[in-house]
């Protein structure tokens, strides 16, 4: 087996296959563990549940990544994501499919849960196999194309699961168990088809235990003012999507409108998400884009608090385009970090997240608050605001990892 340094790879036929079973995955997985939420309605006939209830069972999802991310990660970089993301997928695929079987709240909280630990190990294994497959100019329009699947799968389970999978499969509970059984067909795929490809730093022992590897990212400076980079935008951007819809509806829009705006931000961000990455990879260039993107959204910020009708959808068009830009672009300046490669990736993006998804639980908590004790909607939009802002200027002292390099930065180790 060729062994290869960084991401410096070189390219094979087989990365777009790799791609390929890659997006599948993840859009499979993602529909099956969104496709809840539209058929709550349906679910509530037969298990009574409570709005805190609802919101206890979606927002577990999250609880694992914060407690899970650099373990799963750090198991990413010890046996590759061959097993590691086939395993998650088909933990994820047996906890979808056990909601089916479900007769209380707490056993459809205790599934997601699960599901949650098994899509922890998504986001580390997305930047490990496509770093090991795909080459510098091409790793952040991959990234994209695989970060597209999740919002893809998101938009169809809300447009389809209760209105058509639930009468063609015959209730919520056949689309748990037939959307489990999907999933875990496509996780055994990805483990028949991929294979991991050796990427050595000759500098760095092989396989390192899990003490070094996680000494070793620790150590790297760039790693932690990018987690808080992600930190800041998330408790931004979490706020954004639990809070705008039911502040425009106090607004006097309707809440089908306000929804609908929301989409409209959403659809953008899905768009940009390929669009963002291929331009940061035909300009070799990835600082700029995190730094412009995440200001554009903090201008955007003020936008939704003061706008109503087209130039709020504009508004929100520009955000989500800044936003689906920015996901890949950051994706890949993690790996593509000094000392990181794709050897580290895992444990790296594991890192982030931890410290990252902790804003997306604190973030909403934190604003609403801001909101309720102002009395006015203001004070929580300049809070937002500032948390984007207050981002940017973690990016400032980092080198810029594209193929056109910055000579400025602060030393990653």
């Amino acid at each position: 087996m060729n062994v290869q340094t960084g991401v410096d790879v070189q390219k094979s036929p087989f990365r777009w296959a790799v791609l390929s079973i890659l997006f599948l995955n993840i859009f499979i997985a993602f529909l099956g563990v969104q496709c809840i939420p539209p058929l709550f309605k349906e679910i509530g006939a037969e298990i009574p549940l409570t709005k805190a209830q609802i919101g206890l069972i979606m927002g577990i999802l999250t609880l694992p990544s914060i407690i899970f991310s650099p373990v799963c990660g750090a198991i990413t970089d010890r046996i590759g994501s061959r097993w590691t993301l086939g395993i998650a997928i088909i933990i994820t695929a047996l906890a979808g499919a056990l909601r089916g079987f479900a007769d209380t709240s707490n056993e459809l909280v205790a599934c997601m849960f699960v599901i949650g630990i098994g899509t922890t190990a998504i986001p580390p294994n997305i930047s490990k196999s496509l770093s090991m497959w795909f080459p510098k100019n091409e790793f952040a329009m991959a990234s994209g194309i695989a970060l597209l699947a999740m919002t893809l799968a998101a938009a169809l389970a809300m447009a389809v699961a209760a209105g058509v999978l639930s009468p063609f499969l015959g209730g919520w509970r056949n689309v748990m168990i037939v959307s489990g059984i999907l999933t875990a067909v496509s996780g055994l795929l990805w483990l028949v088809v991929f294979r991991d490809k050796t990427v050595q730093d000759d500098s760095r022992p092989k396989k390192a235990g899990f003490k070094e590897i996680f000494k070793k990212v620790f150590k790297i400076k760039a790693i932690w003012l990018t987690s808080l980079f992600y930190l800041c935008r998330f408790i931004s951007t979490s706020s954004i999507f639990a809070l705008l819809p039911i502040i425009l509806t106090e607004r006097g829009i309707s809440a089908g409108k306000a929804g609908a705006f929301v989409a409209v931000m959403m659809a953008s961000n899905a768009l940009f998400k390929l669009a963002g990455g291929t331009a940061s990879d035909k300009l070799g260039r990835r600082k700029p884009f995190l730094i412009i993107g995440t200001i554009v959204q903090s201008v955007c910020v003020f936008a939704f608090a003061t706008f109503n009708g087209v130039p709020l959808i504009i508004a929100l068009i520009v955000a989500g385009a800044a936003m689906g830009s920015i996901s890949p672009i950051f994706m890949a300046s993690i790996v593509e970090t000094k000392g990181i490669g794709p050897e580290l990736a895992g444990t790296t993006i594991g890192l982030v997240f931890m410290v990252g998804n902790f804003g997306g639980v604190i973030g909403p908590i934190i604003t609403g608050k801001i909101i309720d004790l102002a009395g006015s909607q203001w004070p929580g939009f300049i809070f937002m605001a500032l948390c984007y802002f207050v981002a940017a200027f973690f990016i400032f002292p980092l080198k810029d990892t594209g193929t056109k390099k910055s000579t400025a930065s602060v030393e990653e180790a």
